[in-house]
């Protein structure tokens, strides 16, 4: 088959395509067409050996992809061959066939396309957990979502007007804070001008945020302090900005605030020990409310015109240059939309 092969640590713009040969289908397991895999920032640290997580070299990257299930493994009952799937994988997405655990694939439902369905799994899955599981967010609180342009931040703003919650979009120009509003955000700031949480008070009523979600970290995590109100709580859900911010415990005493740590790998089996089981039933619970909140309109996920596999660098530069909506999707099979 054709895929992505990693063989040391590197640049994603010196990854090639190589012929090699599929993977082996291992007990609990499906083998899946693939058909799109989605390409964001933390598949670039991935490639680069930067992630927490380093899978075995040589490896083929890709973590989340949809595509049609080929074949199951003894045993499995789940899934038959012919079924619409997506998928959250160890690795293993940029190729022509991908396997993945029963535990970590759903099934797609008939009104919505593969292509949308491969943003779910993960780009989707990371944002609803993150502000319902960890974030507690609740109708009529006011939320604050960095790079709400981005691969998660986008699904935030999303989900969280979809939650009955105020959402104020933070992006790093016009345009980026204009594609959060048309989906969904209530108001925008450009970030870098100083006296965030001015800017803040100011779109809200003279009122600080109850949570802020930040996948960007560095100075913006301090801004984020000065943002809360009493009680309030920042959801840290990644480092986009290359700087892991120092927590003052002084402005947490000061506030009565809460940091909340945000690993979505913990739940599909990606952290120190492999959970992906315990936490099967919650995830099948949330990816069949968030395939049914597409199916019926409600959530509309977005992604760019796909990129051909051969076309992955493009497909990076554009996450990189911040020229993307949301994740970047790759097309691994011609013109197929099933």
């Amino acid at each position: 088959m054709k895929a992505i092969v990693c063989e040391k640590w590197t640049h994603y713009s010196e990854l090639k395509i190589h012929e090699t040969a599929p993977p082996v289908l291992s007990a609990g397991q499906v083998r899946i067409a693939v058909y799109f895999a989605t390409a964001g920032f933390g598949q670039t640290l991935v490639i680069a050996g930067k992630y927490q997580r380093k899978p075995p070299l040589p490896f083929v990257p890709g973590t989340e992809i949809s595509g049609v299930v080929l074949e199951v493994a003894p045993g499995v009952t789940e899934f038959s061959p012919g079924d619409r799937v997506a998928a959250a994988l160890d690795w293993g997405g940029y190729a022509e066939e991908a396997v993945a655990t029963v535990a970590t694939t759903w099934h797609v439902p008939d009104a919505v396309s593969l292509a949308t369905a491969a943003s779910v799994p993960l780009t989707y899955g990371t944002a609803y957990a993150a502000l319902h599981w960890r974030g507690r967010l609740k109708a009529g609180e006011t939320m604050l979502v960095y790079g709400a342009a981005g691969g998660v931040g986008l699904p935030a703003v999303q989900l969280g007007r979809l939650a009955g919650a105020r959402v104020i979009a933070v992006a790093g120009s016009e345009d980026r804070v204009k594609v959060a509003m048309a989906y969904g955000a209530h108001s925008g700031i450009v970030h870098g001008g100083g006296q965030l949480n001015q800017q803040v008070r100011a779109n809200n009523g003279g009122r600080n945020v109850e949570l802020v979600f930040d996948p960007v970290g560095g100075t913006l995590f301090d801004e984020a302090l000065r943002c809360l109100r009493p009680e309030g709580r920042i959801l840290v859900v990644g480092f986009a900005s290359g700087e892991v911010p120092k927590i003052p415990a002084n402005i947490l005493l000061v506030k009565n605030a809460e940091i909340i740590g945000f690993n979505f790998g913990l739940y599909i089996g990606w952290g120190l020990t492999d959970e992906r089981e315990y936490y099967m039933d919650r995830l099948r619970d949330m990816m069949q409310t968030l395939f049914a909140q597409v199916a019926s309109g409600e959530l509309e996920p977005i992604s760019s015109t796909p990129y051909p596999l051969e076309c992955l660098t493009e497909a990076f530069d554009s996450v990189i240059e911040r020229r993307s909506v949301g994740r970047a999707l790759l097309q691994i099979v011609p013109d197929s939309d099933l």
